[in-house]
């Protein structure tokens, strides 16, 4: 029996201990030894019931597959007819033509060689042992990628880039450029006002020692001064009127008789002495540093101020 397990578990290239069990329950259900079914694999012919690859017994309990009749003797003149595979039960998988049954129990080592097991005899259920993609992950492994591209595509210049191609001013840093990495100018090109340069030098001027940033923080976080960040446009809405409070302060509003300032109409002094920046600034420094202060602080539109502020003339 060794030497027909071995013939006929080459002939089907199956694991000879997997080709007995099969061998064995064949034979139960046919009524034959293993020896004659062994015989008949390793020799390539159908097994001595008739049936080439009938489908391997249900669950306990349940009637067996019907095994198919066989064939009747063939006449002289027509060719030996094949006989057909008998039905599987709905429950089993039904074996290949030519391989030997499904065992009727196998390990969880074995399970892997089979596309589909029975787990639960008696519910019929069924687990999936074959490794497959579900098909959602796969139209997700096209769809993400082209998205992206899509995106790149449409805003070249990355999500920051606000009307015109221009980055908004970063609070932090009071840089302002093009999408491109180029100067960003206001007030229209040729004669445009160089904004970055602008900032810089607003930045510097507030951030000088007992200068702006001492009393109101330096970011505008407030301090001995008023909070200016995020406020003081809702103080000051034209610069003009800013600018005029940084260049009198406190003195030079109650000089020329003047107790309120800005558009809340707020004592003069009432948020501590605002010193006069005239004598120390000149009037192009004044307005620098108050542009820098309703850009970068107050967060008022680049255009606008660059008019508001007095460095360009809008055009007719």
């Amino acid at each position: 029996m060794n030497e027909l397990l071995a013939a006929a578990a080459a002939r089907l290239g199956s694991p000879e201990h997997l080709v007995e069990r099969s061998a064995i329950a064949r034979a139960e259900a046919d009524g034959v030894s293993p020896e004659e079914v062994l015989a008949a694999w390793a020799g390539g012919t159908a097994p001595p019931s008739g049936a080439l690859a009938p489908a391997a017994p249900g669950p306990p309990g349940d009637a067996p597959a019907p095994v198919a009749a066989a064939a009747p003797p063939p006449s002289p003149e027509a060719p030996e007819p094949v006989s057909a595979p008998a039905a599987p039960a709905p429950e089993t998988a039904a074996a290949a033509v030519g391989s030997p049954p499904a065992p009727e129990r196998v390990t969880l080592a074995e399970a892997h060689r089979f596309e589909a097991v029975i787990t639960g005899a008696t519910a019929g259920l069924t687990e999936r042992v074959a490794a497959s993609l579900p098909r959602w992950l796969t139209v997700l492994f096209f769809a993400v990628p082209l998205i992206g591209l899509t995106y790149l595509i449409a805003f070249a210049g990355g999500p920051n880039c606000g009307e015109g191609g221009q980055l908004s001013v970063d609070r932090l840093t009071g840089v302002v450029e093009n999408c491109d990495g180029s100067v960003y100018e206001a007030g229209g090109a040729p004669g445009g006002v160089d904004v970055r340069a602008l900032v810089g030098e607003g930045s510097v001027l507030y951030a000088a020692p007992s200068s702006c940033s001492s009393c109101h923080g330096a970011r505008g976080e407030g301090g001995s001064g008023p909070l200016l960040a995020g406020a003081v446009l809702d103080t000051f809405s034209m610069c003009t009127d800013h600018i005029e409070w940084v260049s009198l302060g406190t003195d030079g509003f109650l000089s020329a008789g003047r107790n309120t300032y800005g558009d809340t109409g707020a004592a003069v002094g009432s948020g501590g002495v605002m010193p006069s920046f005239s004598d120390t600034l000149t009037a192009e420094e004044i307005a620098t540093v108050v542009f820098y202060e309703r850009v970068v602080l107050g967060g008022q539109d680049v255009e606008e101020a660059v008019f508001d502020c007095g460095f360009a003339e809008p055009a007719e």
